[in-house]
């Protein structure tokens, strides 16, 4: 496992310059929700050592740069610490204070004992305790922040004692908080969000995870041609899907020009309220979406606990600033485009939550903004003479899957 530590040849540049959190985790929850069933944790799963010590404890800090904590135990049902925990939250500010640089986000974790919106609730509310307790031993709040994901990230079966003993624990995972990686990612969006033209074209790839853990990745590409504030023109050509998406500030048409129909849906407004409609109701986003709505940097960021700048990489020959962002539920990556137009080349989205970590990926070429963009054609000619459905008949041929891919487990 890669081990990102700040240090001149990984956080340092070559050169150059210098979901929307709700639709980011949306395009990809929508993603692993089509996925193959996924096979049942305690098919495969190991059950972890109980046994602790501060130099293990402080030796995954700096290498795996996570670390899960069994011995802070918690009354039933409650988000009160059992006496016992003194040493080793001692031993947690410790660390700490050896590592002034380092942050910290704090977890928590429930077995399925109760139900699961409780379970969330009370997951977050530990965490909340261990901040307190670490605090009070002299770390600045400021390093420090907390998540409850309930019982959605088990480590052990919840058949046994012993397993949903180890999956009530606390995860301690050190995080990285790059104001340069914000910085750049900030200049995308605001350069994207100032263009009133655009095109590019893609090739994505979404990969899913088979019930034998074999991951498959499913590979299309398309074109996007964007007039601000309401048109848009997108296609998709994939080997089980060959689809199109106009929109005229008033009518969305879709298109499946391999089955030679469409439907039409009234969704008068701007491209962002469109987005928001597609993965709202019809569970079809465009082709970058969530890099393509005007207020993009605040909604990508929403959630995010974690921020790396990698330094300078490459994509399509054009040199770029690679940055790493995570979330409780996602990770994501981009790369920029160096130079006057920080356009996105490289898009990767990965779930946190699914077994073996199935990801989107959307690569952009042929960039165009403004005077270079060709006039855009956002109206429905019908040329093939296509029949017209309604939107529920044509949307299950118009998504990431083909039909013999079976939908599986969420989790």
């Amino acid at each position: 496992m890669l081990n990102y530590k700040e240090h001149k040849g990984i956080g340092q540049r070559a050169g150059g310059i210098t979901s929307r959190h709700r639709g980011l985790v949306r395009r990809l929850l929508v993603t692993v929700a089509l996925l193959a069933a996924a096979p049942t944790l305690a098919q495969n799963m190991q059950e972890p050592s109980k046994q602790y010590s501060k130099e293990e404890m402080q030796q995954a800090l700096e290498t795996r740069e996570q670390y899960d904590v069994h011995g802070l135990r918690f009354a039933m049902s409650e988000a009160t610490l059992r006496p016992g925990a003194e040493g080793l939250l001692d031993d947690i500010a410790a660390a700490l204070k050896n590592f002034p640089e380092w942050g910290l986000r704090i977890v928590g974790h429930t077995d399925t004992s109760g139900n699961e919106e409780t379970n969330l609730r009370l997951s977050a509310e530990r965490a909340e305790v261990i901040k307190a307790a670490l605090v009070e031993r002299g770390i600045d709040a400021a390093r420090l922040t907390t998540g409850g994901v309930g019982q959605a990230q088990p480590i052990a079966s919840n058949d046994t004692a012993d397993g949903r003993a180890l999956n009530r624990r606390v995860e301690l995972v050190r995080v990285t908080d790059s104001a340069e990686a914000k910085k750049l990612l900030k200049a995308m969006t605001d350069y994207l969000a100032a263009q009133n033209a655009l095109s590019f074209g893609y090739d994505s790839t979404f990969q899913v995870v088979t019930n034998s853990d074999q991951k498959l990745g499913l590979a299309s590409s398309g074109t996007v041609t964007l007039s601000r504030p309401d048109k848009v023109h997108t296609t998709r050509s994939g080997g089980f899907v060959d689809s199109e998406a106009l929109f005229d500030g008033k009518t969305l048409t879709l298109l499946g020009k391999n089955l030679n129909k469409y439907t039409q849906v009234e969704i008068p407004g701007t491209v962002d309220h469109l987005i928001d409609e597609l993965k709202d109701k019809y569970n079809l986003p465009l082709p970058a979406a969530d890099l393509l709505m005007t207020g993009a940097y605040d909604e990508l960021m929403q959630g995010v606990y974690d921020s790396k700048d990698l330094g300078s990489g490459v994509v399509n020959g054009v040199e770029c600033d690679s940055l790493a962002f995570r979330k409780d539920d996602v990770d994501f990556q981009i790369w920029i485009a160096h130079g006057a137009e920080p356009y996105p080349c490289r898009l990767v989205i990965t779930s946190g939550q699914v077994k073996g970590g199935p990801e989107y990926s959307i690569q952009i070429r042929d960039w165009k903004s403004g005077a270079a963009v060709a006039p855009g054609d956002f109206d429905f000619k019908n040329a093939s003479n296509a029949e017209k459905i309604d939107v529920n008949d044509l949307q299950h041929n118009l998504g990431e899957l083909p039909e013999n891919f079976k939908v599986g487990d969420k989790k």
